[in-house]
């Protein structure tokens, strides 16, 4: 199954949408369309042996929709120049039809208008009414046949002109949100340079491990490790952060970030494909094509709304004529007035446009938002749950002492290496904390280890040398009868300074423990701090001690928390949160989170520091490990819920007013349409400031 996306700039309105999934999806082999009608792009998953890429631009080029397929790396300027200059031939016998008051023959310049932009109006429509579709396209041409019924051309050539203008002029707005991720796409290096050879090789030849060098001024082109060198990076294509970011040796470098200053010798970690900036693209490319909730109900109520208002302006037109009342000619216009009322594409665009650019917009700062029904929920949000460890505290973990109880006769040197072994294994904070505690005393872990197992909400077990290593926290303790009070005492002191207190067993008897101390992130007090003031609860889940929960607690200035909680009771926390108080998002960045992330009506991963599992499950990612961005969060969803009431505003009472005038005797033809597309063109401009 191949994935293949197609630019279509001959989509003029979201109600064609229907239309292009009838073409598509009758095709052999295809198994699902996606329109993402702001940006003009479709996004087909078939089998390309049944049905190539260029099949499906042919079938949609068929109905004049001017598809092409999309190719990855940076893109070329979609030509444009017949459809501008088409316009402007068309916009100039416009202009010279109207001197028609100096000259009346120049009046038949309408035609020529009408002549050009008719044509592929009138194809589309005939390609609906073979659909038994009644789209915008339809009740142009109904328009534009009813005003040359009327002798009046240059009505005709008007409807023709405006509708192709907002058309050109919605296309040329919308390519900011493109560019608004292409931009950073494009800029990234189509080679990578290897450190031994210094020659150019293809992206897409760079496997995994390749070593790759990048100069001062460079953009790194494919993620990886930093194996010599220092140096600060510009990270801000994806974090939108543009102050320069410290990387030393064994630090991680990510695509599409800036090398300011130093020479650099990188492992690559990913391919291309998969870096973070390209993983980034694709999950804001998937995000604008899903569909809201508000969306579908405006969908839904266009549906019938047109049909309704159609049939409305057809009694207008028949009715009189069947009455033989006078004034038939008014009727009819007044009917093809109420036509041009019963499209509906300002009130379908008002939503997706509105996400497609807020979406876009978030991307530029860092935030990564998996759908628009995410920014819906950002606006109603009530609480917010925050994981402890690696989300409010930094998750750098440094090892406070290790003592050795009860007597044993393995060397400590022994027990460290074998305990360090199985922490090897594990991608907790504190494991690799530990890891670096022996390392650093010169002690290389253990390679023997078998049988591991992460003991869930307890810590992690593992057979080395042939005995069983067990290290965990006070519940592993109290299951193993390991915590008694000749220990506690001496263990309460660490707790109450906020250390995590690990115990360590070796067939099933206790041996030892140590203590690891992690602090707050800097910016955590002032990110709770914003985010309360926007009139959200904030609290803490944690599965660590009560006293070092207190003591982050504390530092954060005394928000409530929960803690020595397993994976499962932080959903329970989340699903009674749910429930009493309403919109709940949880943010976190490990492997225990995920659950919570999933269960909680917003999941929220700490970007590109978080865990795969944790990035996959969430609704949102933080591509920058700043706190302060969940306030800009809210901030977002509350824009975007601004923005979509008043497009949807707009459209109506534009809709009503028109129809007002139009009945009192005061709204020409051109002027409705004018209205229907101008409106059109002002949701989508409204929608823009989002980016």
């Amino acid at each position: 199954i191949a994935r293949t996306r197609l630019n279509v700039l001959g989509i003029c309105c979201a109600g064609e949408i229907p239309a292009i999934k009838m073409i598509l999806e009758p095709l052999s082999g295809v198994e699902d369309v996606s329109v993402n009608y702001t940006t003009r792009t479709v996004t087909i998953l078939h089998n390309p042996l049944l049905t190539p890429a260029s099949q499906l631009a042919k079938a949609l080029n068929e109905a004049r929709m001017e598809a092409s397929v999309l190719h990855e790396g940076p893109q070329k300027s979609n030509p444009e120049y017949k459809r501008s200059l088409w316009l402007l031939v068309s916009g100039v016998l416009l202009v010279l039809s109207f001197l028609y008051l100096f000259y009346l023959p120049l009046q038949w310049f309408a035609i020529g208008t009408i002549l050009l932009g008719a044509p592929g109006i009138a194809l589309k429509a005939v390609m609906s009414l073979k659909r038994l579709r009644l789209d915008v396209n339809v009740l142009m041409l109904i328009a534009i046949i009813g005003a040359m019924g009327l002798q009046n051309y240059i009505e005709a050539g008007s409807i023709v002109f405006l509708f192709s203008f907002a058309d050109w002029l919605q296309l040329r707005a919308v390519k900011k949100a493109n560019e608004a991720l292409a931009f950073a796409a494009d800029l990234v290096p189509q080679n990578a340079t290897l450190a031994d050879s210094g020659l150019p090789v293809p992206l897409k030849e760079i496997q995994l491990g390749t070593l790759i060098s990048v100069k001062a001024g460079e953009m790194v082109p494919i993620d990886g490790v930093l194996i010599s060198g220092e140096s600060s990076l510009n990270e801000s294509s994806l974090t939108g952060e543009s102050r320069p970011v410290a990387k030393h040796v064994g630090d991680n470098v990510w695509a599409g970030t800036v090398n300011l200053s130093g020479y650099l010798v990188i492992e690559t970690i990913s391919t291309a494909e998969d870096s973070a900036l390209s993983r980034m693209i694709k999950l804001v490319e998937e995000a604008q094509s899903k569909r809201t909730h508000t969306e579908q109900v405006v969908e839904t109520f266009a549906k019938y709304y047109t049909p309704a208002v159609f049939l409305v302006a057809t009694a207008t037109a028949l009715i009189p004529l069947l009455l033989y009342t006078s004034y038939e000619s008014h009727w009819l216009y007044l009917s093809l007035i109420i036509v041009v009322v019963a499209c509906p594409c300002a009130l379908v665009i008002s939503t997706p446009v509105t996400a497609t650019c807020a979406i876009a917009g978030a991307a530029k700062l860092g935030l990564i938002i998996k759908g628009g029904d995410c920014l819906e929920l950002l606006a109603s949000m009530k609480v917010v749950a925050i994981d402890k460890t690696g989300t409010l505290t930094e998750g750098h973990f440094r090892v406070l002492d290790f003592h050795v109880v009860n007597s044993t006769e393995t060397p400590k040197s022994e027990l460290l290496q074998r305990i360090a072994g199985v922490e090897s294994h594990s991608i907790h904070p504190v494991a690799t904390a530990f890891v670096g505690y022996v390392r650093i005393l010169g002690i290389k872990p253990s390679e023997n280890v078998a049988d591991f197992k992460i003991l869930e909400g307890e810590g992690v077990s593992a057979v080395v040398d042939g005995h069983l290593i067990e290290i965990g926290n006070t519940r592993l303790a109290f299951r193993r009868n390991w915590r008694t009070s000749i220990f506690s005492q001496h263990l309460e002191e660490y707790e109450k300074q906020g250390a995590t207190i690990c115990w360590v067993g070796v067939n099933g008897e206790l041996v030892g423990h140590f203590s690891a101390a992690d602090k707050a992130r800097s910016e955590a007090r002032e990110a709770i701090e914003n985010i309360k003031n926007s009139g959200v609860t904030v609290l803490m889940l944690t599965g660590d001690n009560q006293n070092a929960a207190a003591c982050v607690s504390h530092q954060l200035g005394g928000i409530e928390f929960h803690a020595e909680l397993l994976p499962r009771d932080k959903v329970m926390i989340i699903e009674q949160l749910k429930a009493s108080v309403g919109t709940t998002a949880m943010v976190g960045d490990g492997v225990n989170d995920a659950p919570a992330l999933a269960a909680a009506h917003i999941g929220i991963a700490m970007g590109v520091a978080g865990s795969a599992m944790a990035m996959e499950i969430a609704d949102i990612a933080l591509m920058m490990n700043d706190l302060r961005r969940l306030a800009v969060l809210r901030t977002v969803g509350k824009s975007y819920r601004n923005v979509v009431m008043q497009n949807i505003f707009f459209s109506l009472f534009t809709k009503l007013v028109v129809v007002g005038l139009a009945v009192a005797g005061y709204t020409p033809l051109w002027a409705a349409v004018l209205a229907d597309v101008g409106t059109c063109v002002l949701v989508t401009f409204n929608g823009m400031q989002l980016l």
